[in-house]
Order: structure tokens, then sequence, then C-alpha cells
């Protein structure tokens, strides 16, 4: 055993003021595990531990962590007469062989904390709980990158004790590369731009973030760079990263984005024409209002809900998902709002054929996949991190977990569906019935349905979720990046880019009665929903998250799918639905579907996913019949303006109108026209045209809105 030379004065941040008797297990004990790396997920904090021992991961449940130390192996893993012999410590220290090497100085402030402990009979006196961390400052910027700075981390607790545990907190930046933190808090900033570092201690995490400006020079902002109080807060965050926001865009840009992000299709090149021909000044506000009333706003807006809502056939019953559509799409029509629309989801029962409402109890055969479930798509947190432990890295715990799912238990989940009060959940640290509970906020009274109570929770003004998860959504949708990434993944260790601005959108939203119309007509009259896609300088090249620019979102499957027919002028037969955005049961669509991308049912994908697409999509559109057989089709487009004798410069002016909304410049004209023109046999000519459209239909201006 190694002789134990212990270090004089004493350490603020792991001695307790009170000595060896007032060291608490929870408060000054279990967080050196954290520090020491013991409680992670590759070593004793996994699922099944290690060399079997097991502690709760990242130290989220000190109880547990107390009985596996103190009660298992016949308490052997604490030596009161000899504490340094003891295996909790002779093993970190070296004193014995252990897998993980040596983790803690067997003569440092640690050790001798947890020996005192041991010496004093290894108790959980709960002496006191850890309230909230403080990070100093929570965020901050440096004028130019790379810097040096650090941050103070002070533990508040339940005795009104405030502690500075700097020392003790764990660090760990998102990006290593642009962000570095050691262990004490020193942050070393090598990149500009913004980025974050979480903090954990005793079982809770914060997260603080750091900025240095991308451009060299504060940029003057333009009289256009704002239009209402959605651009100060994005312009305030531009100026802070010295980023030129990017004009306005052009009149054929901005209706073939708003139309496809409002009603989900190509404006005709009818429309475009008007549109560019009218010269009102007040043109795109009338624009975005005329969408915002149209049949196609519905469709289109119903098909991303029911996206976001997962809807299936429950057990294949294609009646019960039809009810649900059709029951989603008259909440749209009648800009009901999301609360009373995800009140009557929560609440509602009976006959699943004409209750479209109650279907989506039907998705799921257990409770606890529905507490995940509307976790994720109506309060936008990922509680199923808290099923096997504590959330490492947010404020959830099994009991919220597992209550929540007690909530749905008692549902009978057949096509009638009714609550039963029958039906119980097994917690599993206690191996009992979990009692029903509102997640982060109460346990419920037993034998009655809590689906009442945790609806009114969930829909309360006071909640801080429900609103910023919707109009969170509703700003990816718009933007192309959420202000949280991923979207549905709201807690405090993921920050969103602009804080103020997610706020004032979610109260905005709520104050307006939770409809989707006011919020989307706000952000699409915004300046930085109006700009155009090419940045104004170098720094704003590398914006991805700032809204200097416009950001190209990719179409999804289901709307470049009826983009392709709308240009070549072939429509699809989707199961009898005329529109691939109209499609209900998404499990028997076209395959063709699938290949683009398509976000299938019970996969959460959001709009900045859903539209991506891999080489097995990509091929699939270049070799595919859904574009291949269109483009040769007799009776399409192309082949029409073909026979009746079009030139080759008014066929592709005629595609690119279609497809890009605007005419093809000079250069692309001569260029299309050199391909094509130089071959008098019509057989060869045909071809060309066919590979100039498959080539446009191909592009990257086509398939993305930009």
């Amino acid at each position: 055993m190694r002789t134990t030379r212990w270090l004089l004065g004493v350490c603020l941040v792991c001695a307790p003021a009170s000595g060896a008797q007032g060291i608490d297990f929870d408060t000054d004990v279990a967080p050196l595990f954290s520090k020491a790396g013991c409680n992670a997920a590759s070593c004793h904090g996994s699922a099944a531990g290690q060399a079997g021992f097991r502690l709760s991961l990242f130290g989220g449940d000190p109880a547990f962590d107390f009985r596996s130390i103190v009660s298992e192996l016949e308490g052997r893993r604490v030596n009161h007469a000899a504490p340094l012999q003891s295996l909790l410590l002779a093993k970190p220290t070296g004193g014995l062989d252990h897998g993980g090497g040596e983790v803690l100085d067997p003569d440092g402030p640690a050790a001798r904390v947890i020996s005192q402990w041991i010496e004093a009979g290894a108790h959980r006196k709960e002496l006191r709980r850890l309230e909230r961390l403080i990070v100093s400052p929570a965020s901050f910027s440096v004028d130019s990158a790379p810097a040096s700075l650090r941050v103070r981390v002070t533990a508040v607790f339940s005795d009104a004790q405030r502690r500075d545990v700097s020392d003790t907190a764990v660090y760990e930046s998102h990006n290593d590369a642009a962000l570095a933190v050691d262990g004490a808090g020193g942050v070393r900033v090598n990149l500009a731009g913004q980025h974050t570092a979480v903090v954990r201690f005793g079982g809770q995490a914060v997260s603080f973030s750091v900025s240095s400006p991308l451009g060299a020079e504060p940029p003057v902002l333009p009289a256009s760079a704002s239009a209402n109080w959605v651009d100060e807060e994005v312009n305030a965050k531009l100026l802070a990263l010295r980023l030129a926001p990017a004009g306005p865009c052009g009149d054929r840009q901005f209706i073939r984005r708003v139309t496809l992000d409002l009603a989900g299709r190509l404006p005709e090149p009818a429309e475009v024409e008007r549109f560019v021909a009218d010269a009102s000044a007040t043109k795109r506000a009338e624009l975005i209002d005329a969408l915002l009333e149209s049949d196609g706003f519905t469709e289109y807006w119903t098909h991303r809900l029911a996206t976001q809502l997962r809807v299936q056939n429950p057990g294949g019953d294609p009646e019960a998902a039809e009810a649900l559509y059709r029951w989603l799409r008259e909440q749209v029509a009648a800009d009901q709002g999301w609360d009373a629309i995800a009140r009557s989801l929560i609440l509602s029962q009976g006959d699943t054929h004409q209750n479209g409402a109650a279907v989506v109890h039907r998705f799921f055969p257990t409770a606890r996949e529905e507490a995940e479930y509307v976790s994720e798509t109506l309060m936008g947190v990922r509680l199923r991190c808290a099923n096997c432990h504590n959330h490492p890295l947010d404020r959830w715990t099994q009991d919220d977990y597992h209550g929540l799912a007690a909530v749905f238990a008692g549902v009978d989940r057949g096509r009638v569906v009714r609550f039963t009060g029958r039906g119980e959940i097994t917690h599993p640290r206690t191996g009992g019935p979990a009692a029903a509970r509102i997640p982060g906020d109460r346990f419920l009274a037993g034998g009655a349905d809590g689906r009442q109570e945790f609806a009114d929770w969930l829909t309360s003004p006071a909640n801080p979720y429900f609103a910023e998860a919707m109009a969170g959504r509703v700003w990816e949708a718009l933007m192309g990046r959420g202000l949280v990434s991923p979207v549905d993944d709201l807690r405090v260790t993921n920050p969103p880019s602009h804080p103020e601005l997610l706020q004032r959108l979610s109260t905005h939203f709520a104050d307006d009665g939770y409809r989707l119309r006011p919020l989307v007509r706000l952000i699409c009259n915004s300046a930085a929903y109006n700009r155009g896609d090419a940045p104004a300088s170098d720094a704003g090249a590398a914006d991805d998250r700032f809204y200097s620019h416009a950001l190209a979102k990719p179409l999804s499957a289901e709307v470049l799918a009826d983009a392709i027919s709308d240009v070549t002028g072939v429509a699809d037969d989707y199961a009898g639905a005329a529109r691939a955005i109209n499609v209900v049961d998404r499990t028997v669509s076209a395959p063709a579907l699938e290949a683009l991308g398509q976000c299938l049912p019970g996969e959460p994908c959001s709009s900045a996913e859903g539209g991506e697409r891999g080489i097995a999509a990509q091929l699939r559109l270049m070799n595919g019949d859904l574009m291949n057989a269109k483009i040769a089709a007799p009776a399409g487009r192309l082949h029409t303006l073909i026979g009746r004798g079009d030139t080759t410069p008014r066929i592709v002016e005629a595609f690119y109108l279609h497809a890009l909304s605007r005419p093809p410049n000079p250069v692309e004209l001569a260029d299309w026209a050199d391909r094509i023109d130089t071959t008098t046999d019509p057989q060869e000519r045909t071809g060309r045209l066919e590979d100039f459209l498959w080539a446009l239909l191909n592009s990257h201006e086509f398939s993305a809105n930009h």
C-alpha cells in the first residue's frame, strides 16, 4: 500500500468547512467520482458497470451510488478502520490493480475527503441539497481568437452555502478544436464564431457560451436589414459577430421561396410574372397573406403536422389514420391553437374511426413509448434519456420518465380508446409501481386520470417548453436551421443560438393563441427571411446558423416529388392521392418517396433532416423512373412542346420558369442552344432535350429552396 502524504492547507473546493463530521456524501463525495471519470459511460457509469461495480451515470443518483459503495460486496468497498485500504480508495489511487489506472492522486484533496468520510462512518447524512449551479460569466465574447480566459463555477446549496467548485466541476466542450476547457475552468478560444461548453457538478449541468467575431470590421446595417422586431434580435447577433447581412432577395427568388415554404409547391410561371410586374411596395406582405389563407397552406401544413406527429396506421388500421389526418386538416383550416390541438391529442377518447385525435394513443403498444413520443413531439425534450438513469445533461430523472409513462398507463389502446385506470408502470430502480408524475414538477394523486393535469401543465403559459418547442419548429421550417438544433432537444446544455429571439417568438406565439398563421406571418415578413442566399462577405460564407443570408433548404421527398410532377406535367397516383404531400399512410406510399429520403412513420424528422438525400436517393433521382419516365412521357410537357414545334430557346426558357421561377440568363441559354441544336437529326435533338431537362431537375437550384 502506498504511503499517503496529505498536503498542508484546506482545499475550499473539496473539504467542508465543518470538518470530517460535516462531509456530505451527495454534495462533497459523489462529485469527486465525476471529476475522476469514475461514473462516465465508459467506466462504472455504464449500464452494466465495470468489474461488478456500478455507479449512476455522471452521479445523477447519489442514493444509488451510496448503496453501491456502502452496501454491496458485503461492505468491503469501505474500511472504516483503515480508510486508505478501502477498495473505494485503493483502486483509483493505484494501491491495487485497477482497470482504469490511477485516477485519484493519493496525496490529493479528493482522496483526503473520501478517506475522512469513510473514517467518520461513511454515512449519507443529506446535510444539504444542490439547488443550482452558476457559471460566471455565463456568456462572453473575446475580440479575436485565439484567446484565453477563465470561468468560475459556484454551487448554491439548500443550507444557504455557496461554494466555488471550479476545480471539482467537470467541463466538456461541444467542439474541442474551437473551444478547449481545462479541468479548472481555464478556457482557450481557438476559432472565431460562437461556441458552447457544458459544466457538470453534483448531478446537475449548465452551459456557457463564448463568441469571437467572424468578420474583421463591424458591419454597417442598411435600412433594408430590419423590418420587424425579429430582425432586432438577429441583427444584434450579426453585429456582435461582425457579419454583414445579405441584401433582400429578388422577387423571383422570394415568390419561389415563400410558395414552397407556405404551400409546398412551385409557383406557376404566370404567378411569377404577375408578381414581378407588380410595383406595389406591399406586394410581398400581400402574397404572404394570400398564401396563409389558401387551401395550399392548409394542405401543406397539415402534411407538416402529420410528419411532426408521426402519423401512421395503428395496427394496420388505415381508417383510423385517415380520421386523424382529416381531423388535423380541420384544425389547420380553422387556425386552431396548438394548445387546443395538443390537449385534444392527450385527452381524446372514443371510436378512433370517428374521433381522429384519439388515434395517437394507438400508435404505441406501451405507455413508455407514448411518454417518449409526447415529450418529443409536444414538449420538444428527449425524455427517453431518463429511462435507465437520470438524464446526464438535463434535469429529467427516472421518476419523471416513468412517472409520465404512468400517466398513460391506464389507457386502453384498442379501436375505442378509453381511460380504464388499469395498468401500471414498474419503476426499474424500486421494482414497484411508478407514481404518475408531471415531469420536473410534481407527483399526481393515485387512482385519477392524470392526463387532465398533465395537459393543463403542458399548455400553461408558465411551461417553458411547450411554446418554445413549436415556435422553434416553425422557425426551422422557414429559416432552414433551428434556433436549437436538434429542434426536439430543448435543454440547458443545448442552448439556442439566439436565446432572446426564441423567448420572444415563444411569447408572441402564446399571446396570439398558439396559432400558426400569425407566427408564420411574422417570420416571413422579417428582413431575415427576405435575405438573398449569397453571403455579403467572406466571413458570411462560414455562417450556417446566424442568418446573415438565406440558407438553402433541401426539398422534402414529398415536395420534391410533387415539384418533379409539376415541372414535367406528369402526375402521380399515390394510393388515391394526387399529390405526395396528401399521402396519409406513408408506409405504403410510392417506393420513390422513400428513396428520396422520405421521413417514415415513427421517425422523429425535423425540417433540416427530412430533406437530406444520401447517395442512394441521388442515384435514384439520376437513374430511376421517378424522373426519367416523366421526362420521356409522350403526354408530358417536354414532348408536348417538341411536338408543337417550339424552338430550343423557348423550351429551355419554359422549363427554367417552371422549375426555377426565372428565365435562363444569356450564357445559360446560349450554352444549351449550342449543346442541343448542333444536330439536324430530330431524334437526336429530342434525346438532347431530354438530357437538358434531366440535368435541370438534378440541379441543386431545383431540388432546394433558396
